[in-house]
């Protein structure tokens, strides 16, 4: 197959011999997927290290054999702590399964928008099945089991945290939500969805956000996406209509409509924290800020001014916040 033409510093390594010590790296990255996985507090970065075993590696073939070592790594990993449920089956849905779909899809060069939309689609289906084998098996109700399954989750959940977590840190607000979980864990049912379907979409848009950026060993190269994608992502001018629709019922409650608006709400908000950020992105860079400085940006607007940043990615549509600012040098030589 003819390659494609060199770009300046770009260097094609398909075929180069691993360095030495390489192996050892991929090795870390193959338990560190497992490690993420089981500390409860990383679980969301769970796919990263696979996602980069799998197009980090500029060997397609030898990045999948790693992927597949990582993944029985990881099985018996979990198996050991959690168990074949709780532990392999749930490290498979969560952490290989949608690093697998993401890795496929990108070297397809399908975009990462498709690419994560896939993986969302492919973890939904999949834990869906799971979920029904495994009451069938045990001869139960999929609804009331998943309803019971849920309820311990979320009860085990609060209760950790409450338990390492200093509760003169915590907000008043959010410790009352905190212990009402623990005592009636139930009474979130309403919001589940929205809730899954945003960490869901975190945990498949993360990882690629980062290989993104990182951009190891020409990903980007290999995957054809650009090189300012980050810094000038954008959702489609139709996709206001779905916020629009879902700030209506939130001002008007009419039953059932409403708790469905509620719900689609949260995934919506999420894209357009990252249309947030990308416009931040764009603006730091125009800056030319780097290092430390940037990730202070980054650490405030994340923690402390999340509403402003979805703000900004809303009104984008509007307003065209990055069109008000000078080109990069990097880009007018695009």
């Amino acid at each position: 197959m003819e390659k494609p033409p060199l770009e300046s510093g770009w260097i094609d390594r398909t075929d180069s011999p691993e360095r030495p010590g390489s192996w050892a790296f991929q090795l870390a990255l193959c338990l560190l997927g497992p490690l993420f996985f089981v500390s409860y507090m990383f679980t969301i970065l769970a796919p990263l290290p696979f996602l980069y075993l799998h197009v980090g590696t500029p060997n397609v073939r030898k990045g999948r054999i790693w992927s597949i070592i990582g993944l029985f790594l990881g099985l018996g990993l979990s198996f050991a702590i959690h168990g074949w449920l709780w532990g392999s089956l749930f490290f498979f849905l969560f952490a290989s399964l949608p690093a697998l779909v993401l890795g496929e899809l990108l070297l397809k060069r399908v975009g990462p928008e498709r690419a994560i939309v896939g993986a969302v689609l492919a973890v939904t289906v999949a834990s869906a099945s799971s979920a029904w084998v495994v009451a069938h098996s045990r001869g139960l109700e999929l609804i009331p089991a998943l309803k019971t399954a849920t309820e311990q989750i979320v009860r085990e959940s609060a209760e950790r945290f409450l338990e390492q977590q200093d509760k003169s840190d915590i907000p008043e607000h959010t410790l009352e939500e905190l212990k009402l979980l623990k005592e009636a864990p139930g009474a979130f049912f309403s919001e589940l969805p929205g809730i899954l379907g945003s960490l869901l979409l975190l945990l498949c848009a993360l990882p690629c956000v980062a290989l993104i950026r990182w951009n190891p060993k020409g990903f980007l190269r290999r995957t054809g996406i650009p090189r300012d994608f980050l810094r000038r992502w954008r959702t489609p001018d139709w996709f206001v209509w779905f916020a629009l629709y879902c700030g209506a019922f939130l001002l008007f409650e009419v039953p059932y409509l409403s708790e469905v608006a509620r719900n689609i709400l949260k995934p919506i908000l999420l894209i357009y924290f990252f249309q947030g950020m990308s416009i931040l992105a764009y603006f730091l860079d125009s800056l030319r800020l780097r290092g430390p400085f940037r990730v202070i940006f980054y650490g405030t607007a994340i923690v402390f001014l999340t509403p402003m940043v979805v703000s900004f990615g809303f009104f984008d549509l509007w307003f065209n916040f990055r069109g008000r600012g000078r080109p990069t040098d990097e880009e007018k030589e695009s």
